[in-house]
């Protein structure tokens, strides 16, 4: 609005209200002697008029000033001295509550000479834009066409807005940092993670706009960030983090940045389009050791090299998948395979992220509905089961809190050659589907309870339900909603190793409301659930439950 006034016909108008608001944008003016002009006003539209609908009812003109406010309109002009002598108060008391202008333009004026002015202006300006846009686009295109990478885009778009500039992929990763004053403006270790933080929650969302400005830090001055997220290819969102709140009317540096956005989203994609060529490849060949189509130690250590498998290594097998998938897919997706695809694509993502913080050398791949995970056995040394464990309760945790899904572990035997993966997968798979056998979810189960299964369906079923009963009493088959709790807290407190804490996780429950439950179980049991001898009965009983279970519904 402040460059609109400085056009020479506007030269004797005068701002009678809302001079705060004259830093809005005029995108479109148009002219109005009609009383239902609001309805066909757009934001940020410069309305000009003579008043002459309104010459009998000045009060309609504050209607008017209020109803443009909020669609966001650039202001309004006013012809007076014609059909109105002067704009009521009520008008400029709105103009001033709502900080939008109004201006009174000279009754020697003409209003089309004004509006064809400001459209020039407007069109000027816009051309003018359009041309800046385009040689930045070329300038930023040649850099990666010319085999530079995204830092030295980082470092032209720096120079070109005089700022520096912060690049961050999807998972909130810092790719690239650059500044115009050769570092002096560095941000600081703590503002970066700080801003990671708020990176990782933006990630996630969805219905975030093009750009928008936050403070990191409220409580300190000078670390305002206008951060601006621009599509990185298959549902995913990248950013570029700016010091300073970068405003709508800043347009030559937004226009900077929405193309260098624009060339960082396309190399990105391409990035991705690559790797999802080389997972494909590595899944091809990863599924033909497993289905033992491979079988050349000597292949499988040749093919398998660049995708991190070693001829002297020792693996173990895990298998993973999302407890009631299908139905996931039907409802969730209803059936849409292209989101189905994002979706697994995000959920190894996140699988792998975590890997690559907590098992150096773990080779992650998919084969049809599995995630199969190869742990190395480090120095032929059998993996203390423990920590394998705290892994996968990690990835349990992580995906149910960013997906909200339950996933379920098979772990196989340890393979001490190549060749012996196949055998250990197809472990790890029994381990898996035992456990969805029994109804579990969000559960791990290991191939050793398979072994302990063939065991024991060597002994005859009354033996069994007589062991099973005389073990668990009241809680074997509970009828009554109290029992039914304390056997399933009983059961996930022995599946964590007897851990208070971590069965209280996997309950959302507090940590003494469990042990509570645990002392209920003793007075019913007669018998303590912390010592190893009975925790080893209980977990045996649990397991013969499961068993009679499924023989029940097979007979049936």
């Amino acid at each position: 609005m402040a460059d609109v006034l400085r056009l020479p016909l506007l030269a004797n108008a005068s701002v009678v209200a809302g001079r705060v608001g004259l830093t809005r944008a005029v995108e479109n003016v148009n002219m109005m002697d009609a009383p239902d002009i609001i309805g066909f006003l757009k934001p940020n539209t410069l309305l000009l008029t003579t008043a002459y609908a309104m010459k009998e009812a000045p009060h309609e003109i504050s209607k008017l000033v209020t109803h443009m406010a909020e669609k966001g309109c650039a202001g309004l002009g006013i012809k007076t001295k014609r059909f109105l002598d002067e704009i009521p108060t009520s008008a400029l008391e709105a103009g001033e509550r709502l900080t939008f202008p109004i201006i009174e333009i000279p009754l020697d004026v003409e209003l089309g000479d004004v509006s064809a002015q400001i459209i020039s202006r407007i069109l000027n300006a816009q051309t003018e834009e359009l041309s800046y846009a385009l040689d930045m686009n070329k300038r930023f295109s040649r850099l990666v066409m010319g085999g530079h990478g995204i830092s030295d885009v980082t470092a032209a778009l720096s120079s070109v807005i005089c700022k520096p500039v912060l690049l961050y992929d999807h998972r909130a990763r810092l790719l690239a940092e650059a500044y115009p004053d050769g570092g002096h403006s560095r941000f600081s270790a703590d503002l970066k993670e700080r801003l990671q933080v708020v990176i990782e929650k933006k990630a996630k969302r969805t219905d975030f706009p093009t750009w928008f400005s936050l403070c990191v830090s409220p409580e300190k001055a000078g670390e305002e960030i206008a951060l601006f997220s621009f599509d990185a290819g298959q549902q995913r969102r990248a950013f570029i983090a700016v010091p300073g709140a970068v405003g709508a009317d800043e347009i030559l540096s937004l226009q900077a940045i929405k193309q260098a956005a624009n060339v960082f989203g396309f190399d990105f994609m391409k990035q991705y389009a690559l790797e999802e060529h080389m997972r494909r490849a590595k899944n091809e060949f990863l599924s033909d050791v497993l289905d033992a189509v491979t079988r050349s130690e000597e292949e499988i250590a040749s093919r398998g090299k660049r995708y991190g498998l070693h001829k002297d290594q020792a693996y173990q097998c895990v298998v993973a998948k999302v407890d009631d998938s299908s139905k996931l897919y039907s409802k969730t997706f209803i059936h849409k395979e292209e989101q189905i695809r994002g979706f697994k694509d995000r959920l190894y993502e996140k699988i792998e992220e975590v890997l690559a913080h907590r098992e150096e050398g773990a080779v992650l791949f998919t084969k049809s509905e599995y995630f199969v995970i190869l742990f190395p056995l480090m120095e032929r040394n059998k993996k203390d089961k423990r920590e394998l464990i705290h892994i996968l309760m990690t990835i349990q945790e992580e995906t149910e809190r960013d997906f909200h899904i339950n996933l379920s572990f098979g772990i196989g035997n340890e393979a001490d050659r190549l060749l012996d993966i196949a055998y250990s997968f197809q472990k790890a798979l029994e381990a898996l589907q035992m456990g969805y056998a029994s109804r579990k979810i969000r559960f791990i189960e290991s191939y050793r309870m398979k072994e302990l299964v063939d065991v024991l369906r060597l002994i005859p079923d009354e033996a069994l339900e007589n062991f099973y009963r005389g073990t668990l009493k009241e809680l074997a088959d509970p009828d009554e909603t109290e029992k039914v709790e304390l056997a399933r807290t009983l059961a996930i407190y022995l599946d964590n190793h007897c851990q208070v804490g971590e069965t209280a996780k996997q309950l959302f429950l507090h940590r003494n409301t469990v042990a509570y439950r645990l002392n209920k179980c003793e007075e019913v049991l007669g018998y303590s659930v912390k010592s190893p001898n009975d925790t080893l009965r209980l977990r045996v009983a649990f397991l013969i439950g499961s068993m009679l279970k499924l023989n029940q519904q097979m007979e049936s």
